[in-house]
């Protein structure tokens, strides 16, 4: 099966209005980088299913970055220093088909997850949950330059969050959160998004097909 087969994948939010924002600051951040087209060195943290894949890859269509200049490395799997050197590097060294070259990191942090941090002119490792995003500077590889940097981070957290289960009619079950957002068809037979909370008022989930 081929991954835009995959529902995940195919219903993805492509833009900032279909994306469910719980918080109003980042809805109104992300609306900001896509107004001056600058893209920032972002660390997306929440828990799993809260949607740091799909807010980072939304940005990625809204700034209308060419699919052939974004290298998405699931990092809890592909994470040795020679995957940084023959994948990372080599490819933010190829020209650019358009204006940015992204490396989306994915799956490689959580919130205990120890960071490097100069805090008050002295290094120490704290967790990302105790991160002050605003005074201290985080440990970062400069994949272009090849060396090590003290940069700001900007930290979104989306916390705890209730999820729900769905089971469909072929007895799968899947788990999400209350405002994972599915298809449905409304009662003028026309394809809506809705929270998965409001599943309750309608018959069916729409499939790609």
């Amino acid at each position: 099966m081929a991954a835009s087969d995959l529902w995940v994948e195919k219903w993805r939010p492509n833009t900032i209005n279909e994306y469910v924002f719980r918080d109003e600051n980042l809805k109104k951040q992300m609306e900001t980088w896509v107004k001056e087209k600058s893209l920032p060195t972002l660390m997306l943290t929440g828990s799993p299913g809260t949607g740091k894949t799909s807010a980072a890859k939304m940005l990625f269509k809204e700034l209308d970055i060419n699919p052939l200049d974004i290298l998405e490395i699931n990092a809890s799997r592909t994470n040795s220093v020679d995957d940084v050197r023959d994948k990372i590097v080599s490819f933010v060294q190829m020209i650019p088909f358009g204006d940015y070259k992204v490396v989306l990191l994915d799956e490689c942090l959580d919130e205990n997850t120890l960071v490097s941090v100069m805090r008050d002119g002295q290094e120490e490792k704290v967790k990302i949950k105790d991160l002050e995003q605003d005074t201290d500077l985080v440990k970062s590889f400069n994949v272009e330059e090849s060396r090590v940097e003290w940069k700001t981070f900007q930290l979104f957290d989306k916390g705890h969050q209730e999820t729900i289960e769905i089971e469909f009619e072929t007895g799968d079950v899947v788990v999400c959160t209350t405002d994972h957002k599915w298809y449905v068809e409304n009662e003028h037979g026309e394809a809506v998004i809705v929270k998965a909370s409001e599943l309750d008022d309608y018959e069916h989930i729409l499939s790609p097909k």
